[in-house]
């Protein structure tokens, strides 16, 4: 519901078939509606007036409705009809046992960061020498400086259809790895319409949006690995996405989350597009660099721990499925796309050629990999696939040694299979 003028609100009506039916017959309806920051409940009396199939108030409804069906992946089907505007005959505040019992719980909308803190997480951008490190120092400035419960960073993948996480801070898991596609919840939707989504009651709308979702059958087909699991908050209430545009191109889509309902506010929404934008032009300098940059001699091999994968006579086992890249070790999942084709590109060289310096240049070059020709992501994935073994502590690693240039660390011996 959507206030339209001093007298009047808007109900989204996408699903009132009966509804409709019944004000035909009599136009007198009631609602109610609660406080989410404290509970309080009112009853509207209203009388209806007339429905709207187009104009702003429309779009204002369209928008909460395209949010509601992202959050369970019913935009197919749960898509407003028309905005009915109702006449407000009278309001009455109503008893509440909740707040009687527990009193009110008051959550006031943030006034948003300090300039102070938004100079200092730019001036550290602008420090970070590579992306490894201004991906990370983005997120944990948000935390650290701007007091946000957890952040997340996602890039937009080569075929333009997902958003992957990159960076994460603040959650229980790193989920470095996941997806989500375009038009999917409220990351998905701020990528997909490439502008900001800010939702403060998110608990009680996604059980609205859970409810409808029961009604349909709908399935989705999953390849050889699983999906990791996108970071996120246990009991989240509030949520902002904002788009990080370069050039005019979407570019990724950089999150915060808070257990508060209505934990944030139109300041904190301006705040974070200034930081996605900064961010994102600071990502598009740092890739460049990484395509134009010559590389480097690679410093002295460091020497492999010993782990109990090397004592193993048979061997680390890393599993390869073609159709989609997933990656295994040990039959544990750990990355699919490009960065697990990036992965097995590397093995494959290790145990044909014992190699195990590379430089990003020749690997950009592998048609293996798949890559598109413009605007490759090849630093971000191989950013991603590092993070991805260190976080699963595997027996292969990934180092940075200079510009342009890495290391592949194996311990013991491996076995490679293709399926």
């Amino acid at each position: 519901m959507h206030a339209v003028d001093a007298e009047r609100v808007a109900l989204s009506n996408q699903f009132f078939s009966k509804t409709v039916a019944n004000l035909a017959e009599n136009p007198r309806a009631s609602v109610l509606i609660i406080d989410p920051s404290t509970y309080d409940q009112y009853r509207l009396t209203l009388v209806y007036e007339r429905t709207e199939r187009r104009g702003p108030v429309f779009e204002r409804l369209r928008a909460d409705v395209d949010m509601l069906a992202a959050l369970e992946g019913m935009q197919d089907v749960f898509k407003l009809r028309a905005a009915d505007i109702y006449r407000v005959l009278h309001i009455e505040q109503t008893p509440n046992a909740r707040r009687r019992q527990q009193g009110p719980v008051l959550s006031t909308p943030s006034a948003g960061p300090p300039p102070q803190a938004l100079a200092e997480l730019s001036t550290r951008l602008a420090r970070a020498a590579d992306l490894d490190v201004l991906v990370t120092g983005a997120v944990r400035g948000l935390v650290d400086l701007f007091g946000y419960e957890s952040a997340t960073l996602l890039l937009l993948d080569e075929a333009g259809q997902h958003l992957f996480t990159i960076a994460s801070h603040g959650y229980p898991h790193e989920g470095v790895g996941s997806e989500v596609a375009l038009g999917d919840g409220v990351i998905g939707l701020a990528g997909e319409r490439c502008r900001p989504v800010r939702v403060g009651n998110l608990r009680q709308l996604s059980k609205y949006s859970r409810t409808v979702r029961r009604a349909f059958d709908a399935q989705r087909a999953e390849g050889p690995g699983p999906d990791i699991p996108v970071p996120d908050l246990p009991d989240v209430q509030s949520q902002i996405a904002v788009p990080a545009l370069a050039l005019g191109q979407l570019l990724g889509v950089l999150a915060v989350e808070s257990t508060r309902a209505v934990a944030f506010s139109e300041a904190d929404e301006v705040a974070l597009q200034v930081v996605a934008t900064v961010l994102a032009g600071a990502i598009e300098a740092a890739r460049s660099q990484e395509r134009l940059a010559a590389p480097q001699p690679a410093t002295a091999p460091v020497p492999e721990p010993a782990t109990a994968a090397a004592a193993r006579a048979s061997g680390t086992r890393v599993r390869f499925y073609e159709v989609d890249g997933s990656t295994f070790i040990d039959g544990d999942y750990l990355i699919k796309g490009v960065a697990g084709r990036l992965l097995w590109a590397l093995l494959g060289h290790h145990q044909r050629e014992g190699r195990v310096e590379f430089t990003n240049r020749e690997m950009r070059l592998d048609p293996s990999l798949d890559l598109p020709a413009y605007r490759d992501n090849f630093e971000s994935r191989l950013i991603l696939l590092k993070r991805r073994l260190d976080e699963r502590n595997a027996p292969i690693r990934i180092d940075k040694t200079s510009r342009g240039c890495f290391r592949l660390l194996v311990d013991g011996p491996l076995v490679l299979e293709r399926a």
